[in-house]
């Protein structure tokens, strides 16, 4: 009988989820559109999922979601996303439905940085860490061969490390106020939101990073220049990290990911201005898109990192 594991990956608009069968192989991989009207449209949306007939032999589920989230308790807090999510005790209400199965639920973040461990840029290594640059910028870390979690799950908010003035020195704009509340956090530059706003503090024109990126393959200079701050905030961020912990690994992945030609070089300059010269020969960055279903490996590897298998 081969282990079946089911991953759920939820993301800003649609449910990605697959079927791991031993660890490696990933069958019947699917997404659907979000059903956040309430709380009780989104569990009867994921027991739906978990009770397709293709996945009825795994025996454990792996959920990835946005947070904040209390992964002690099993709640989703709340999401940007999805507004009328409120306090969803997404683990008490599956567990009470398929009382046979283990599920588990964390960060989207944490099962980024378990995917990585398992299948990705992070194999083989007992220390890293991983930066998820899309909408926002999220974050994971592996020490001693193991995902650190922290307070109720909350551990690693890298998007949220205050850059200070340094980084809006360098590109003349004041500090912007963040989707948590605070001002100057690293996702407000680092993110692809942060990236258009840039952007269009230079040129007063609003697009995305994906179409300013396509700007910048033709060499434009506001374009260039946009991805060069992200770079620089990034460099900044992964200098603290080695600092504080000798991280010295840094893997960065999501829809960002793919703008690596404009993101690496200042964030190596960054980086090296910012610590000991002793690290510069062991820092590495790597940057790994991975696939439509990455999110559905790591929550998946939710599961593995709980059979003992770290």
């Amino acid at each position: 009988m081969h282990e079946q594991i089911l991953g759920i990956d939820i993301g800003a608009t649609a449910i990605k989820f697959g079927c791991l069968v031993d660890g490696k192989k990933l069958v019947a991989a699917g997404s659907e559109r979000i059903d956040a009207a309430s709380n009780a449209a989104f569990i009867r949306q994921l027991a739906s999922i978990v009770q397709r007939n293709e996945f009825s032999a795994a025996t454990a589920v792996g959920i990835g979601s946005p947070g904040p989230l209390d992964i002690e308790a099993g709640i989703l807090i709340s999401s940007a996303n999805m507004p009328q999510i409120r306090s969803c005790a997404v683990l008490p209400e599956l567990r009470q439905i398929f009382p046979q199965k283990i599920i588990r639920l964390d960060n989207d973040a944490n099962a980024a940085a378990l995917g990585e461990q398992f299948f990705g840029a992070g194999v083989g290594y007992e220390n890293f860490a991983v930066f998820t640059l899309g909408t926002g910028v999220g974050g994971g870390c592996v020490w001693q061969g193991r995902l650190q979690r922290g307070y109720k799950g909350n551990f690693f908010e890298v998007g949220h490390i205050p850059m200070g003035g340094f980084i809006f020195a360098q590109a003349a704009t004041p500090a912007r106020r963040c989707g948590c509340g605070n001002w100057g956090c690293l996702e407000t530059v680092a993110s692809a939101t942060g990236v258009s706003e840039s952007f269009f503090q230079t040129t007063g024109e609003r697009l995305s990073a994906r179409e300013i990126s396509a700007l910048a393959d033709d060499g434009d200079a506001a374009a260039v220049a946009a991805f060069a701050l992200a770079g620089t905030a990034l460099g900044l961020a992964a200098a603290t990290l080695t600092q504080l912990m000798n991280i010295t690994r840094f893997i960065f992945t999501g829809g960002m990911a793919a703008a690596e030609r404009y993101l690496q070089p200042s964030i190596q300059e960054s980086y090296k201005a910012h610590t000991f010269s002793i690290f510069h020969p062991l820092a590495a960055f790597a940057f790994t898109q991975g696939t439509e279903y990455t999110g559905v490996y790591g929550a998946a590897a939710l599961c593995l990192e709980h059979h003992g298998q770290t």
